[in-house]
């Protein structure tokens, strides 16, 4: 096996520790069915048998459906079927930047300079799974209804509530949006308000087929009996599912980009957690997946024919420091910058990375990662002690309080990081203890006080360790500001308000780059959180795939090409 260090992705990101989850209400036992219209099981078709590994024309994949196929709405890309099963309006390149000119459905697209109207030009050979055409009036529907959902990607969200209108037909003194005009094959988008995200929203968001879903609840769309076996418009198609079990996806021969030759197989997993990642790459049954556990490609070292490209994504570890006041009036042991910062310097994180990733993690000093999109000159916070000692001092701190810290993963890495991390504060006489919590996370961690100005607090923790994984940089940043609804831990910052706000002003990405700059600069001297590490994804590849894509995230949609992929 060749472990190779890629690249830094300008725009990649990783989905999703969001919290938030579907649940289903297929049955988790395996179960036969085959793909027929609107998601419907054929009982009377003859189970298939998986192929054999090392098959012939076979790809490999995991992430296939345990108890139903996640709706694409929520994390675009984290599963292969996801990819796979769903075509776009418009494609990203494997920085998931928007890929100007032709589109993937639409044939074209266009932004106004001011980014208040967005025009696409639908193909006229597009079809659905059933072979049926996919219509303008698909796409207008699939936006509206999304915003009625519960499983919907908050940039999704955000820029369909930037149209005009959007907020009239969400409260139900409109039947559509406004903003939305069809004529024919072209599709107009007027928007209210800049939507910074429009374009990279549209790289991601998979229209759905109306007549398969109008008449099922918003909030039960995850329960929809059309996800046991959905009907999409990709490069592949549902052939086979023993949920549970494995599922097989098979050439779509009416997809205009062309049809492949393979199909693929997928074992069951969640996207990026899979217990036999291991067991299914040395068995041969793993031609293409990622993972995140360093400890996956460790066990794979020496293993012939596979390949694992290390990616840099948008993802990143970091503490959430919960700012408001204590429920009893108490002030907060982290409203000081001084403590944040000499938390900060305590840590001596490139060692501890060292120790627990085997430096296969990087130190952060912003939730931005290095690249591109990053300002020059941010304080990496360097390990220093007596620096976190005086700052303590010069704060007053009382050697007395003990922080209350928060997690919400059960591996024993995440076990072992808050050991270390409770050895280090210990040392420039900081108390800790770390608990784990279960349950209504949504609540535990992210319930905002009802005055974002002034709190208490609503939440029960000082420091909560979490990731952040971002489709664009305001997923990173946006959650700051005053009053969002899952801001739990930073009360109101006219300054922090102003500096996200520029960051949302504008489509262009200069712009937008340059005030991310400024947003940096300020999240790095006052550390309203506390970046801790980013995290790779680690892309396995076996030599079956004797041309590929572009090495991309593999957790979001780009112009992968698959179709055109050859297998042996």
């Amino acid at each position: 096996m060749k472990l190779k260090k890629i690249f830094s992705l300008g725009l990649a990101a990783a989905m999703t520790a969001s919290l938030l989850a579907g649940c289903g209400s297929g049955n988790p036992t395996s179960s036969t069915t085959a793909a027929t219209a609107g998601g419907q099981a054929d009982t009377t078709a003859a189970p298939a048998e998986p192929a054999a590994a090392g098959e012939s024309g076979v790809l490999y994949s995991n992430g296939g459906p345990t108890e139903f196929f996640e709706t694409p709405w929520l994390n675009p890309g984290t599963y292969t079927y996801n990819k796979t099963l769903y075509a776009h309006l418009i494609f990203a390149d494997e920085n998931l930047a928007p890929v100007t000119g032709e589109g993937d459905l639409a044939k074209s697209y266009e932004m106004s300079d001011d980014g208040m109207t967005l025009t696409f030009e639908l193909r006229d050979n597009i079809f659905w799974h059933d072979g049926e055409a996919i219509t303008a009036d698909d796409i207008q529907w699939s936006i509206e209804y999304a915003l009625k959902t519960t499983v919907l990607n908050s940039v999704f969200r955000s820029t369909f509530e930037a149209l005009k209108g959007a907020a009239a037909y969400e409260d139900g003194s409109a039947e559509h949006i406004e903003g939305i005009a069809v004529d024919g094959s072209k599709i107009t988008l007027t928007f209210e308000k800049v939507a910074p995200d429009a374009l990279l929203t549209f790289t991601q968001f998979a229209p759905l087929p109306k007549k398969y879903l109008a008449d099922t609840d918003p909030i039960s769309l995850q329960q929809a009996k059309y996800f046991q076996s959905p009907i999409g418009s990709g490069p592949f198609m549902v052939d086979e599912v023993q949920m549970n079990n494995y599922t097989t996806l098979k050439p779509f021969d009416k997809y205009y980009g062309g049809t492949a030759n393979f199909t693929i197989h997928l074992n069951p997993s969640a996207g990026d957690s899979d217990a036999n990642f291991v067991t299914n790459a040395k068995a041969g049954k793993l031609d293409y997946a990622y993972t995140k556990n360093i400890a996956d490609v460790k066990a794979l070292e020496g293993t012939p024919g596979l390949t694992i490209d290390t990616v840099n994504v948008r993802y990143t570890r970091l503490l959430y420091l919960n700012k408001f006041d204590k429920k009893d009036g108490k002030k907060a042991p982290l409203a000081d910058e001084k403590v944040r910062q000499a938390i900060a310097y305590a840590l001596d994180m490139k060692s501890i990375l060292d120790g627990v990733f085997e430096g296969a993690a990087l130190p952060a000093n912003s939730l931005t990662p290095d690249g591109a999109d990053k300002a020059d000159g941010l304080n990496n916070y360097d390990y220093n002690p007596e620096k976190a000692k005086e700052l303590l001092k010069e704060a007053n701190w009382d050697p007395n309080t003990e922080l209350d810290v928060v997690y919400y993963y059960t591996d024993q890495m995440t076990q072992d990081l808050m050991a270390i991390i409770q050895q280090y504060l210990a040392e420039v006489g900081i108390k800790m203890n770390a608990r784990l919590v279960e349950g209504d996370l949504a609540t535990i961690l992210w319930k905002a006080p009802e005055d974002p100005v002034n709190g208490p607090s609503a939440v029960d923790w000082d420091m909560c360790y979490a990731a952040n994984a971002a489709l664009s940089l305001h997923e990173y940043y946006d959650r700051y500001q005053t009053g969002y609804s899952i801001n739990s831990h930073t009360p109101s910052d006219p300054k922090l308000d102003e500096l996200i706000a520029a960051t949302n002003a504008s489509v262009d990405a200069e712009v937008q780059r340059k005030a991310f700059f400024e947003l940096q600069k300020y999240e790095n001297e006052t550390l309203f959180e506390l970046p801790l590490y980013y995290q790779p994804i680690f892309l396995l590849q076996s030599d079956k795939i004797v041309k590929g894509a572009k090495l991309g995230n593999p957790q979001f949609n780009y112009n992968w090409d698959i179709q055109n992929w050859e297998i042996k």
